[in-house]
Parts: structure tokens; sequence; C-alpha cells
């Protein structure tokens, strides 16, 4: 090789190898930004302030993020706020674009059961009163039914690295053969942020079976959400003011 290429070659190498160190080191600076903007995104929405969150959701770099959960999160929490502003269309936009950009990551969980219920809401006229009786149904529970198989639910890992708790309220059927029955959220703090978890883990629980019963009966639990430590559940949700988060 003619030395002149040779030459040419080596600081060819020495430019890459200098670029993949300066990727490197920029690597955890980067993932460090993007944790902190998605805890200020947070703690911004327990606060109820939707203006900083949509204005966080609007970062131009923020499809280049290194972290994809944190990014997903921070879009999730976007979606959330167009929803409790009254703008259905865009929530459901945003979620379907987490769904199908994202369809692994934990938010896109959140974002399908939200579309389940958003579509809910638009085919069935009845929905919506349906969903005010559960809340006034869930002012008197019943807890007759013993539970043999309720799995925590799954604490969402952005909220939990920003330190965010609360509790979410979930009034539900035990159908006789033990299993739970169209679960709905009545009271949640953070509003929608911990209603997905919630449901999911419902929906997987087990109670004793009934055979003698014709149909679903009511439960309602509240399941509460400290960063401390796992999800837990309390029965009689409304004999005591709701955690603080």
């Amino acid at each position: 090789m003619p030395e002149n290429s040779a030459t040419v070659l080596i600081a060819v190498s020495l430019l890459a190898l200098a670029g993949c160190t300066s990727m490197s080191n920029r690597a955890p600076v980067e993932q460090s930004i993007a944790l902190q903007t998605t805890r200020e995104a947070h703690l911004a929405y327990q606060r109820g302030d939707c203006d900083r969150v949509n204005q966080m959701t609007s970062k131009s770099d923020l499809e280049r993020w290194p972290l994809a959960e944190a990014r997903d999160s921070l879009r999730l929490l976007g979606a959330f706020c167009q929803e409790l502003d009254g703008k259905p269309e865009a929530a459901q936009e945003m979620y379907r674009a987490l769904v199908a950009e994202a369809p692994l990551s934990f938010a896109a969980l959140d974002a399908r059961d939200r579309l389940r219920t958003l579509r809910l809401l638009e085919r069935d006229p009845d929905h919506a009163a349906w969903v005010e009786a559960a809340r006034l149904r869930a002012r008197n529970p019943q807890t007759d039914r013993i539970p043999i198989d309720r799995a925590p639910a799954k604490f969402p890992p952005l909220a939990r690295e920003s330190e965010i708790g609360g509790f979410a309220i979930v009034e539900f059927g035990v159908t006789p053969r033990g299993d739970t029955d169209a679960p709905v959220v009545v009271a949640s703090d953070p509003p929608l942020l911990f209603d997905g978890v919630a449901t999911r883990a419902v929906r997987e629980w087990r109670y004793e079976r009934r055979p003698e019963q014709t149909r679903s009966q009511r439960q309602v639990i509240r399941l509460i959400f400290r960063p401390e430590d796992v999800p837990d559940v309390e029965f009689n949700p409304y004999d005591s003011s709701p955690p603080a988060p």
C-alpha cells in the first residue's frame, strides 16, 4: 500500500475511533437528560400542569432519545393530557401512534386500554351511564367474596423512577366461577396514570367459586401505589381519604 494511502487510512480510522468514543461518552449524558426530563414531566402531570407536559412532548429531538421507554412514557403523558383537556380525538391519535410505533413498550399497554375505553364511549351510548352507575355502586361495596389469587399490580416504571405515588379505585364484578368481570376505574389520582395497571391486574384476579349464584357480584377495591414498596390493596376504599402521593 502506498505511504500516502496508509496515512489516510490511519487518519480515517483514528477519526472513526474518536467519533465512537465521543458517542460513548455522550450516551450516559443523553440518557440522564432523558430521565430528568421524564421525571419533570411526571411531576408536572401530578400537579395538573398539562401545559408543561405538552411543552415537553413537543420537543423536536424526542424521537432521538436514547431511552425509548422514557420517550414513550412522556408521549403517553401527553396523550393523557389531551384526553383530560377534552380532546379525545387527539388523544386517540397519540395512543394509536404509541401502539403502532412501540407495541412492546409499557406505555403501549396503557395506550391500548385507553383506546378500548374511548371506543366504548364512542360506540355505546349507554357506556357513560354504566360507568357513572359503577361510581355510585362503589360507594356501597360488597366484599364477601374471598380472593384466592390476587397478584399485585405492576408499578409503571417511569412513575416509580419519578417517585410518583397515587391510587386507583376499581369497581368490578365477580362471576359465580370466581372470574373478575368488567373492571372499571371509578376514581384515581393522578388521573389515568395508574388506571391501566390497576384494571389489568384486576382482570387476572380469581375469587372463590359460588356456583349457587346466578350472576356477577360487584366489588370495589382501591389499589395504592407508593414508590417505596409494592402496590397495595384496600377494601372499603371510601372509608378513609385517599393517600397522599
